[in-house]
């Protein structure tokens, strides 16, 4: 998946919002294991929406690591690959590809079809960017990615007095109070001609088709 922002402006909001929902998380002692671009939605307001905890696990503290090789290996952190135990720190792994996705259109290291050379960018390479890249979000992507997950950036040192969200007012984000960049959505029943006449009998789910065996229609 390819995904590049023009302007480091929704860049940072988003990013912001994604980390509120990891602290968030994590404050519960929940590790999310999936964070990828597919797995962050906006609502109907353009508010990010983390989903798809399928792979999270709970009950995850500084004393109380996990193993497991899952989730998406674009988005893998080493120790995740080298099959160590770990915790929190692979989500802030995850949401530092997530950024340079976003800012750059690519990840920081390999992620083509041949899985070997993906494992050994992740484990072993240094992250690159493209000489343009706005410095700060290199900075904070450069940080979120370290190989040794205890001087990861999330985990290590306070993510949000980085100099990339100097603009961010946390507190208002956290209440929802921050104007999103833009709203997805208009809320189609505003309209009037697209309101189920209430008058009207509602159809079987399964009215039009050309052939229904008798028992659907029980």
């Amino acid at each position: 998946m390819t995904l590049r922002l023009r302007s480091v402006l929704p860049i940072r909001f988003y990013t912001a919002e994604m980390i509120c929902g990891l602290q968030f998380l994590h404050g519960h002692n929940i590790v999310h294991r999936d964070l990828k671009p597919e797995n962050i939605m906006l609502d109907a307001d353009g508010h990010v929406r983390i989903i798809d905890l399928g792979l999270a696990q709970d009950g995850v503290t500084a004393s109380n690591k996990i193993s497991g090789v899952t989730g998406t290996l674009d988005y893998m952190a080493p120790e995740v690959l080298l099959r160590k135990k770990y915790g929190t720190a692979v989500d802030w792994w995850s949401l530092g590809i997530v950024v340079s996705r976003m800012a750059a259109g690519r990840s920081p290291f390999y992620s083509g079809p041949v899985s070997r050379m993906a494992f050994k960018a992740i484990t072993t390479a240094k992250p690159k960017f493209p000489t343009w890249l706005n410095p700060d979000v290199k900075h904070l992507t450069k940080r979120l990615v370290r190989k040794n997950s205890e001087r990861r950036l999330g985990v290590c040192g306070n993510i949000r007095a980085h100099p990339f969200f100097s603009t961010i007012g946390w507190e208002e984000l956290q209440e929802r109070r921050a104007r999103p960049p833009f709203t997805p959505f208009v809320p189609v029943l505003e309209n009037q001609h697209l309101k189920w006449p209430e008058n009207n009998k509602a159809l079987h789910p399964l009215a039009g088709f050309s052939f229904m065996s008798p028992s659907w229609t029980l």
